[in-house]
């Protein structure tokens, strides 16, 4: 109740999603929607996310481009849990985003979680990932903020993400759970272990487990407190006609009455939507369900059902934009009593299945809520309603004529392959030029089933594909060629039919996280040596590198290969002047380097991302390869970049200061890795191989490199190179 106030300061969700300089960076984030805004604007892409990492959407007058977009996604943990029917027809945000459908049931719950350096904001409310949600529509939510100086326990947290992970069920991958456990650490780190005692501490609860909300929200009223006000807000209204079972209207009351709780005295407001932005607008409520109530003897006798306001309000429009009706979304519940406040806010609707008033509580909605419990002095009616503009309608004396039926909540899509859990694309970046890899299908526990899986093909109108069947691998693991990693990047998702072929949904693909790194961010063009040299020199800037990929991105295939071919002969020739550049830039790449200690995700793409050593050490490779560089200068290089890894040093300024270097000690492991893969490879040439045997090499080596590393590198060639022996703790 209290944080009302903060909440009023705002007309417009997307405000609480942008950030302050005070926040820090983003380390993460957690999305979960019903409904999702991916075309006709792409409200995600072009207005969420950009607001989201502070880059300005289209609405505030910015434009963060795609390239911009990608890069500053790639070193961030991000998830999208979504119902299936958002993205059933295909459509998928950016690959940096990992998305978890679920179509085993209606996925409903609305949550935002941030995770930024000095803020974790949990946002629980009634809106979807839409233009409508969080610009247009009047919504309802709670703010959650955790920080050094915020007054919420972590447990409050810890016990919210623990719910959802409980409710999710197998849903929940390893990225996921790594990711909250990441935010309760961090916040965890602030020293809030103690709960904070007294009125108005709230709780995260969810619908679709064992117990149903509306039992949850009975369970919190105080036995034998009367009940005086019963407030409802909800734009969907459980359906009376046709349907066999009790109401949520029953459920509650009936409850409340089993625990001594008078409501003989207790007045209902029901707050809908309204029929017509004007004042002869009637509310939208099932005259059916009062009718139907009346007949069953319903505890409560007295009331009204109230319009929201349709239009918007001179104060209610944002700054330089038109004006649009705002249509209620708002899902809450509160119960008043002489000395007790229940509220329950989220994304519940008052239904049978948002509530879970069904005979099998796990089969209803997932649904979110924040449930909250204060004294009656400090709940004021006015402050949750939205304005009221219309007919006031009594609850007791109404007739058909003073109600508008409302309209029915969306259908859940009925084609999903419900045997599926996720589809991953495994892609093998060392293997030079082209790329190859593998499809990972992860399955559901249940009965086997036959299905097929299709996926374009590059430049082709046609598709490539598969029979397969479930429960017989888990994973299914599927080899596909570099022309089909290609295809998948660019269409982001696989075509599944089942049922022979008479049911069929488009299935979106997760990017394994190991591989996540070596996605470029701009798909069809990778820097250059030259390019890199440039920006790790620091005579051209990311932004100006990301537009000139984007140039050749767009260039004829047929042209850019003519013109490496035509170049190749000068490049060798010039191969002293790139040395030379290579060198004056290896100081600009440690920098680089060290500057993307703050999070493990920045640090694996400084490392292993397309400007990062190991594109360049890549470059190296196909350089030599192609003819374009000397062995013995490849070697150099190659020797020069696991050198600048080797000796990195992390500047962790934390807390928890060890899990950090832990965490970034891995992903320099992952690069040293990459790094010595692709000294293999060029191994498998004889004249590297020779440069590599020779013993002057060796002996520069050692002077170049710490003994652990040097004895890696040395290591095919024990007959001919002197043993070198590993100093303790030198980097393997």
């Amino acid at each position: 109740m209290a944080a009302r106030k903060q909440f009023r300061s705002s007309n417009s969700l997307i405000d609480w999603i942008r950030p302050t300089e005070a926040d820090g960076p983003l380390l993460g984030a957690v999305f979960a929607t019903y409904g999702l805004g991916l075309e006709n604007p792409d409200f995600f892409g072009q207005d969420f996310l950009p607001t989201l990492l502070g880059l300005g959407g289209v609405r505030d007058r910015g434009y963060a481009s795609p390239v911009t977009l990608e890069r500053t996604l790639s070193t961030v943990d991000t998830t999208l849990i979504c119902d299936a029917h958002g993205v059933a027809a295909g459509a998928r945000p950016t690959l940096r985003i990992d998305v978890l459908p679920i179509g085993y049931k209606v996925h409903h719950a609305k949550i935002v979680l941030i995770h930024r350096h000095n803020r974790v904001r949990l946002i629980v409310g009634s809106a979807n990932l839409t233009h409508a949600g969080f610009r247009q529509s009047r919504e309802i939510a709670t703010v959650l903020d955790f920080h050094p100086d915020s007054r919420l326990p972590v447990e409050i947290l810890e016990q919210a993400l623990g719910r959802w992970i409980e409710v999710l069920g197998d849903t929940v991958d390893d990225s996921l759970r790594n990711n909250l456990a990441a935010v309760v650490e961090r916040v965890r780190s602030w020293s809030l272990s103690s709960p904070r005692k007294g009125d108005g501490l709230p709780q995260v609860v969810f619908g679709g487990g064992p117990v149903p909300l509306w039992q949850q929200l009975v369970n919190v009223w105080p036995p034998g407190e009367p009940l005086e006000r019963w407030c409802i807000c909800s734009p969907f209204w459980p359906q009376s006609q046709g349907r066999v079972g009790t109401t949520p209207f029953e459920a509650i009351a009936d409850s409340l009455v089993a625990k001594g709780v008078s409501l003989a005295d207790c007045h209902l407001d029901i707050i809908t939507r309204a029929d017509s932005p004007s004042d002869r607008a009637l509310p939208r409520f099932p005259f059916a369900l009062i009718r139907y109530l009346r007949e069953r003897g319903f505890a409560v006798q007295q009331g009204q059902i109230l319009p929201a306001q349709l239009e918007v309000a001179d104060e209610e429009i944002p700054s330089g934009m038109a004006a649009e009706n705002r249509d209620l979304h708002a899902k809450w519940i509160v119960l008043a009593g002489p000395s007790t406040v229940v509220a329950m806010v989220g994304s519940a609707n008052f239904t049978r299945q948002g509530l879970g008033v069904l005979s099998e509580p796990r089969s209803a909605n997932i649904e979110a809520c924040v449930l909250w419990q204060s004294t009656r002095d400090r709940w004021d009616l006015d402050a949750w309603r939205p304005p009221i503009r219309g007919q006031i309608v009594d609850w007791a004396t109404c007739t058909v004529a003073d109600v508008v039926d409302p309209p029915v909540e969306e259908a859940k899509a009925e084609d999903w392959p419900e045997f599926v859990q996720k589809v991953e694309l495994a892609i093998h970046w060392a293997h030079l030029p082209d790329p190859d890899g593998e499809l990972r299908i992860h399955f559901r526990p249940g009965p086997e089933t036959s299905f097929r899986v299709e996926w374009p093909i590059a430049g082709s109108p046609d598709h490539e594909g598969v029979e397969c069947t479930s429960g017989l691998g888990d994973p299914l693991c599927i080899k596909i060629t570099s022309v089909c990693v290609r295809a998948l990047l660019v269409r982001r998702a696989i075509h599944v039919c089942w049922n022979d072929s008479s049911r069929m949904a488009w299935f979106p693909i997760n990017i394994l996280q190991e591989c996540k790194p070596g996605m470029p961010s701009v798909l069809g063009a990778k820097p250059s040596e030259e390019q890199l040299l440039a920006y790790f020199h620091g005579r051209i800037t990311e932004e100006d590198l990301l537009i000139r990929l984007e140039q050749q991105a767009q260039a004829a295939i047929d042209h850019t290969t003519i013109a490496l071919q035509e170049n190749a002969e000068r490049l060798r020739q010039l191969q002293n002047y790139v040395l030379r550049e290579f060198v004056e830039s290896l100081y600009g790449l440690s920098r680089t380097l060290q500057d993307s200690a703050f999070s493990p995700r920045a640090a694996e793409q400084a490392l292993l991302g397309d400007l990062s050593p190991v594109s360049l050490a890549e470059q190296v490779v196909q350089a030599f390869l192609a003819g374009r560089r000397s062995p013995t200068a490849a070697a150099y290089q190659l020797a020069e970049l696991v050198r600048v890894v080797g000796e990195l040093e992390w500047s962790i300024e934390s807390e928890r200061a060890g899990e950090a270097r832990s965490a970034l000690e891995s992903v320099r492991s992952r690069a040293m890795d990459r790094l010595f893969g692709l000294v293999a490879t060029a191994l498998a040439n004889p004249s590297f191989a020779a440069v590599a045997e020779d013993r002057e090499f060796a002996a520069f080596l050692r002077t170049l490199l710490p003994p652990g590393l040097a004895a890696r590198w040395i290591a095919p060639f024990p007959t001919h190179i002197p043993e070198v022996t590993a100093s303790k703790g030198a980097p393997l």
